[in-house]
């Protein structure tokens, strides 16, 4: 057999498309006429065609991600190869391409069906356009070989992603910033360290509501089962998607067709106590020529883990709860008609819901305080996409998102409940196509626009909401990809070269407008190797707590800010800040993807990043005793300000409260200290990513490898007065240095895969001398088996087993103190307590 094919029980590698295309071209027949018994099960596409192979005694190359978590019904009886083929391939996007020497190709279908015609990359909007920022996909397989049950642990595991920020497990982190705590139990993505909010999350193309106060969406809700691949664009991408794509884009995009019955239950546990899991999942649906219909259910529950269950927690109140039980419930819907050959209608909606109780025990001889949460959540979207003439397509979406975060305490026998709510509705349109052919290929663009409303209301259960505020975004959009050099492979080092340019601009009706360009080029100096670059601008809509939060005050006396007690007051001022504006970056990449020939299966990727992060929205002054003393907070002091204005101010406040030991005047305010939200802060982020993929045939199977790593320069500048100060590889931010790497090996039903996790030293500065918190490493491992070819119930069945910290690795010890978690001594934003955990996963499909 040729190098350039590999047996049908390896996954296809990125090499497999680019033979698979060129064999498009040759349009060579199948022709196997030979009658061969089949007994394959309902299954997933990609184990589908593998059976097949093993039964037919063929090989086949095809692209295993895109139809991995595809489905293929159940094939039972005496059919030809190329009968079997084609009705195992029915609505998967492939079709056959040609037959050689036992061998035989698959190809991406031209034609209709949801599976071939979702070509859109996450980085363009432009139809088969070349992204010219990175894209790390994340595919079915690598979520099955995780062995991971929850989206968020998915995310959580990647080196381009912070941990840090909304997330379980994160345990008082910040004493300055509450965004950086575990409050309401969700997960969110931190791409570069940048914050929860400076990652825009879309779930098939599609924003969500933010969660809570904090802006970051919330993405525990989603079924695992129903992803597809998640594709990450870290970068800033504010030019093609708006707001918040500061850091980058998440694009999680969910299965849409199925074929047949599937019902999932996996049973797991911690070796050292606690954090017992369940989750119990149903996937059902049919898909046609004509159309679809998907259901997706599931049902997870998760014990608590305490202190008391962990001996590095010692030092912890016993009864104090370090992870979160919660029970989460979600379904997702998906159905799509072909109305005519031109035009077809899609329905996606995701419904969810999450609650949780706890005790939060601050200090160890004191008593703690019971809390608990609980956030519904949904997301509907309303799809036509119409086929115009000359090859153009349109796309034309309506939809509604929201989310209640209902939480609250509850000490001394007294409830303290109070709520966040955050929705959004939106319509929008989009075309692309061909404008006109040039010397160097076809000039594609992509236009579009559309409105978008959003709200937030926060406030107490039983009173009226302090806070309503909403907000009306319209925007409008243009990319072009423009072509300079068609590809040749008669010119080295110049086989094509095309520019991608794109700017989009948005009016908000509480703060202005805004407008973000981007320029992109990709360079092939020849065919194994592409190299990227990009720059653009991007930013990110101040929240609506940053903007509308009640203003209150509170009255000291000078001495406790810093300052001399001469019988005056300081007037502290807290909240929102109607005048602020977005927060703006400028970011560049340059990036190598190179995929030799004469190597099949290999890839390696090499990504450079800069981030340049300005007006980042702070409370300005901290510690607040250093007001008055500190001249770097000079530029938010007013000095001996007017009556009128400390009269405005009392005015307009929700509330004073008087700490000053002395009766209030106005004429007594001798200096006002803003400690309101304001445009601040500036940050830098800026390093290496690397990506390295191998498909290798090994023992009668097939093996493949990868790993991923990250470098990260992550520095602050909390106010134009104050130096630089490095926050990467220190306690409580994202790491210097994160790596993920292992193998898959693959035969037939058996499927083993070792994933190697590292985080590299960090630095604690919450003491001094500062100590270094040692490296962490960790391994996860995953056996599945796949009865394909039984008969009974043994037919459609799969048994997964999976370890995660297989060698029960504790996190690094880190004296810091932890807010809120008196004896707690480790980074719970980059190591996780959990330790070992052993699961069982039994699926049957029909």
């Amino acid at each position: 057999m040729s190098n350039h094919y590999h047996p049908s029980t390896v996954r296809a590698s990125v090499i497999a498309l680019i033979i698979g295309a060129a064999l498009y071209s040759s349009g060579v027949a199948v022709a196997d006429d030979r009658k061969i018994a089949f007994d394959i099960p309902a299954e997933s596409t990609a184990a589908a065609l593998n059976d097949l192979a093993a039964q037919a005694n063929i090989h086949l190359l095809f692209p295993y991600d895109l139809v991995a978590s595809t489905s293929a019904p159940a094939l039972k009886g005496t059919y030809s190869v190329d009968e079997a083929l084609t009705l195992i391939l029915s609505g998967s996007g492939l079709e056959i391409a040609e037959q050689k020497d036992g061998s035989i190709s698959l190809r991406v279908t031209a034609g209709k069906g949801e599976a071939a015609t979702e070509v859109i990359v996450t980085g363009s909007h432009i139809r088969g356009g070349n992204p010219t920022s990175p894209v790390h996909t994340v595919t079915r397989a690598d979520i099955d070989a995780s062995g991971f049950s929850q989206i968020g642990d998915v995310m959580r595991s990647l080196p381009e992603n912070f941990a840090g920020g909304q997330n379980p497990g994160v345990l008082g982190a910040s004493n300055s910033n509450i965004a950086n705590m575990n409050i309401t139990n969700a997960s969110t993505m931190n791409l570069r360290g940048l914050g929860s909010d400076a990652t825009l999350v879309l779930v098939n193309g599609h924003r969500l509501a933010a969660d809570s106060s904090f802006q970051g969406a919330d993405i525990s809700g989603i079924p695992l089962s129903a992803v597809k691949r998640i594709e990450i664009v870290p970068d800033g991408a504010s030019a093609l998607y708006g707001s918040d794509a500061v850091a980058g884009v998440a694009n999680i995009i969910l299965r849409r067709t199925f074929n047949g019955a599937e019902v999932s239950a996996r049973l797991g546990t911690t070796t050292q106590g606690g954090g017992a899991e369940q989750t119990y999942s149903l996937l059902a649906g049919r898909a046609g020529t004509a159309g679809y219909a998907m259901l997706n259910l599931e049902y997870a529950k998760q014990d608590a883990i305490l202190a008391g269950d962990r001996a590095f927690a010692s030092n912890v109140a016993s009864d104090a709860t370090l992870i979160q039980p919660q029970v989460r419930r979600s379904a997702f819907v998906s159905l799509g008609r072909d109305l005519s050959d031109a035009v077809s209608v899609s329905l996606d909606a995701l419904l969810s819901d999450r609650d949780t109780t706890y005790l939060n025990h601050i200090y160890k001889d004191y008593p703690g305080y019971t809390g608990w949460a609980y956030t519904p959540a949904f997301s509907v979207t309303a799809m036509v996409d119409v086929a115009l003439s000359g090859g153009w397509k349109a796309h034309i979406a309506g939809g509604a998102a929201g989310s209640r975060n209902s939480t609250g305490i509850r000490s001394y026998g007294v409830d303290y409940p109070n709520y966040n709510t955050n929705h959004l509705q939106y319509i929008e349109a989009t075309a692309d196509g061909t404008l006109m052919s040039l010397p160097g290929g076809p000039l594609k663009v992509a236009v579009g626009g559309g409105m978008r409303t959003e709200g937030f209301q926060q406030g107490f259960k039983g009173s009226p909401s302090l806070l309503m505020p909403s907000r009306q975004v319209d925007y409008a959009y243009l990319e072009g990809q423009l072509p300079l050099i068609a590809p040749s492979s008669d010119r080295t080092g110049l086989h094509a070269l095309e520019l991608n340019l794109s700017a989009r601009t948005e009016h908000y009706s509480d703060f202005g407008s805004t407008t973000n360009p981007r320029v992109g080029m990709r360079y092939v100096p020849f065919k194994d190797l592409t190299l990227r670059a990009s720059w653009g601008k991007s930013f990110k809509a101040p929240s609506f707590l940053q903007m509308y939060q009640a203003v209150t005050l509170a009255l000291y006396k000078p001495g406790l800010l810093g300052g001399s007690n001469d019988g005056s007051i300081a007037m502290l001022v807290y909240g929102g800040n109607t005048d602020l504006k977005p927060e703006t970056s400028t970011s560049w990449s340059l990036g190598a993807d190179y995929a030799p020939a004469r190597m099949p299966g290999l890839t390696l990727s090499l990504n450079l990043f800069n981030i340049d992060y300005t007006d980042r929205v702070v409370q300005p002054i901290n510690p607040l005793t250093a007001s008055l003393s500190n001249p770097q907070f000079e530029p938010f002091l007013k000095v001996d300000p007017a009556t009128a204005t400390v009269e405005a101010l009392v005015a307009n406040a929700y509330s004073m409260d008087n700490y000053s030991g002395l009766t209030y005047d106005p004429n007594k305010v001798s200096v006002i200290v803003y400690d309101n939200y304001q445009n601040a802060t500036a940050q830098t982020a800026h390093g290496v990513d690397l990506g390295y993929r191998q498909h290798f045939t090994l023992g009668g199977g097939g093996l493949d490898a990868f790993a991923n790593a990250t470098w990260l320069h992550l520095e602050q500048q909390t106010i134009a007065t104050q130096p630089k100060v490095g926050l990467s590889g220190t306690i409580f931010n994202a790491p210097d240095f994160k790596a993920r790497g292992g193998m898959t090996w693959q035969n037939g039903g058996l499927s083993l895969s070792g994933i190697v996790n590292y985080l590299g030293e960090e630095t604690d500065t919450g003491v001094t001398p500062n100590r270094v918190i040692a490296s962490w490493t960790t391994v996860d491992i995953h056996l599945a088996y796949s009865f394909a070819g039984r008969s009974g119930f043994a037919q459609g069945l799969k048994l997964a087993l999976s370890v995660s910290n297989l060698f029960d690795r504790d996190p690094p010890y880190a004296p810091s103190p932890a807010l809120f978690y008196e004896g707690l001594a480790f980074d719970s934003t980059n190591a996780s307590l959990i330790g070992r955990t052993v699961s069982l996963t039994l699926t049957k499909g029909w």
